[in-house]
């Protein structure tokens, strides 16, 4: 069984069975600090664990972040800090002999 909040990943991994909460990435159980909604998150996981059936398949949670506006927050973060990344990646293009970007999807590829 495998915790995911991001399915887009999930469905090309293709895990054996997996549960989706649309939550922040790096918050896989909940909100730091609120144990009681982490263990519900766990509860329901385990739950599903042992009903869900058929190989492949990714269930959606119950659970919903409690503000509402985080998915447009990260989207606006994200372009904020855009010209860092892309400064960033102009200047290590090239890693002494090997291109960068060449090395970064023969990594991702891998894990395919």
């Amino acid at each position: 069984m495998s915790l995911t909040s991001a399915i887009d990943i999930t469905e090309r991994i293709r895990p054996p069975r997996a549960a989706l909460l649309n939550f922040p990435l790096g918050n896989a159980t909940g909100r730091p600090h609120d144990a009681e909604g982490q263990r519900r998150v766990l509860r329901s996981v385990l739950k599903l664990a042992e009903i869900a059936g058929e190989p492949g398949t990714i269930v959606e949670l119950a659970e919903r972040w409690p503000d509402p506006d985080w998915e447009q927050q990260t989207v606006r973060g994200y372009w904020d800090e855009k010209h860092i990344v892309r400064d960033t990646r102009l200047r290590s293009e090239y890693d002494g002999e090997e291109n960068y970007a060449l090395r970064e999807c023969r990594d991702v590829c891998s894990l395919v």
